[in-house]
């Protein structure tokens, strides 16, 4: 008799569906780990894993990796200083997961863009994502720092699986988006570019002495402008279109305009540099 060439594995007959792939080795494991590390991130979404692997243990972050690859992640809102993330699990509800980046004074958030100010070509840099190492280490954390989390799920651990799902979500995020690192210290793209503008822009100004304050300095000297004939320089057809309005024949009109005519050159008759000019006429 021919024995059976059906594969038979777990009293299961697998003709129609080809042999049972196991898949629990650690190989495999280690080969499904590191499919999400190949991921080509950001520097800023680098250092954001990298921050956070380093309080994972190796089954929460296999599990993590899974449940970000399988898409549990289901929606993120990025807020000051942090980014809540929602994450489905085994429980009908997602849980809520917050990642806080470490924290940053206002001083040293102006360190850090002013830094990138003095960089060549930073603020494009910072554009396209290509943070240097210093630049990380101001605006995501340093590598002695730590991201911090809290989960709504009962694990009690630093960094559970919903944690690094959620920085996973994120490091795509900023990778996609590299001004969402500016928008979690609070200042964002525009805001970024005002600030070099204002660093470029800026002028050495002189310090003042006590001296000087006391006995002041001296002033600049004043303008001497010369006199301009207005009403010969300006449109006349204005003056008359003004008087048109209060005037009740044309005849008081032209009366009106030509005694602002008058009065304007006796004024300027009394001027030091026309009464010269009137000497010169009378003694011709």
């Amino acid at each position: 008799m021919t024995e059976s060439r059906r594969v038979k594995m777990d009293n299961v007959i697998y003709a129609n569906f080809g042999n049972k792939q196991r898949v629990s080795t650690p190989e495999d494991r280690v080969k499904v780990t590191n499919k999400s590390r190949d991921k080509q991130f950001s520097p800023a979404g680098k250092r954001t894993v990298l921050l956070t692997e380093k309080n994972a243990d190796r089954g929460r972050q296999s599990r993590g990796e899974q449940y970000y690859r399988n898409g549990n992640v289901t929606g993120m809102t990025v807020l000051e200083g942090r980014v809540e993330c929602t994450v489905a699990g085994s429980q009908n509800e997602p849980f809520t997961t917050t990642v806080t980046f470490p924290y940053r004074s206002s001083e040293k958030l102006r360190e850090a863009y002013s830094a990138i100010a003095d960089t060549p070509n930073g603020l494009r840099l910072v554009r396209d994502g290509h943070l240097t190492s210093s630049m990380l280490d101001h605006l995501v954390g340093g590598i002695d720092e730590s991201i911090y989390f809290d989960c709504t799920c009962p694990d009690r651990s630093l960094v559970c699986k919903h944690a690094v799902a959620s920085s996973l979500y994120i490091a795509e995020k900023m990778t996609a988006n590299p001004a969402m690192i500016l928008d979690i210290r609070g200042q964002g793209m525009a805001g970024l570019e005002a600030l070099i503008r204002t660093y470029h822009s800026k002028v050495a100004v002189e310090p003042e002495d006590n001296e000087s304050f006391w006995n002041g300095k001296a002033l600049p000297g004043l303008p001497d402008p010369k006199i301009a004939p207005a009403i010969d320089d300006s449109d006349i057809n204005y003056l008359h279109k003004a008087l048109r309005l209060v005037s009740y024949t044309s005849l008081e009109q032209l009366r009106a305009v030509s005694d602002i005519e008058d009065m304007y050159e006796i004024l300027i008759s009394n001027h030091p540099d026309n009464q010269q000019v009137y000497e010169e006429e009378d003694t011709d």
